[in-house]
């Protein structure tokens, strides 16, 4: 099964929660155990559970953890019975995020992660009451509400001096 069809074309579609680039040792996959009894979609973003693992994101306080990277089991989902991989990624590395039905996006901007509702974990490019990871488009998915994200830096303007 492939992550990517069409590699080579100007029109690329990829899977949510696969990774496009990582080369980096501060890029980290590791497995967490899913305490809850929601089947947790890939290229989503989860967060901390109090009791232990990971949990979807439900609050904008929340402490994000990371985003549920692609792995062995089928479907678009990481089975609630199942560990999860849980994707941390540094500057300049990329990986697929899932993007709210129906949202176009656009190199270069920014993303922000949903908080609540049904689109919890997923990515936007509204910013409003949503949460600020740094993550900005690399490349959009072809058809399918996918977003290859890469971790920006932040950037303030200062006043300039009269």
């Amino acid at each position: 099964m492939s992550y990517f069809s069409d590699w080579g074309a100007n029109n690329v579609t990829m899977k949510a929660g696969s990774i496009k680039r990582a080369s980096s040792s501060n890029d980290k996959v590791w497995g967490e155990v899913n305490l809850t009894s929601d089947d947790i979609a890939y290229g989503t973003f989860v967060a901390v559970n109090a009791n232990g693992g990971i949990k979807k994101i439900s609050a904008s306080t929340d402490l994000v953890h990371g985003i549920v990277v692609r792995d062995i089991y089928a479907n678009d989902a990481a089975p609630n019975d199942k560990t999860v991989n849980v994707g941390h990624f540094s500057h300049g590395d990329c990986v697929v995020a899932q993007g709210v039905d129906g949202v176009t996006f656009a190199r270069g901007e920014k993303v922000y992660v949903v908080p609540t509702g049904a689109d919890a974990g997923k990515v936007t490019n509204v910013a409003e009451d949503m949460i600020d990871l740094g993550y900005w488009v690399e490349e959009v998915s072809a058809g399918n509400d996918c977003v290859a994200i890469t971790l920006g830096y932040t950037q303030t303007v200062l006043n300039a001096v009269p």
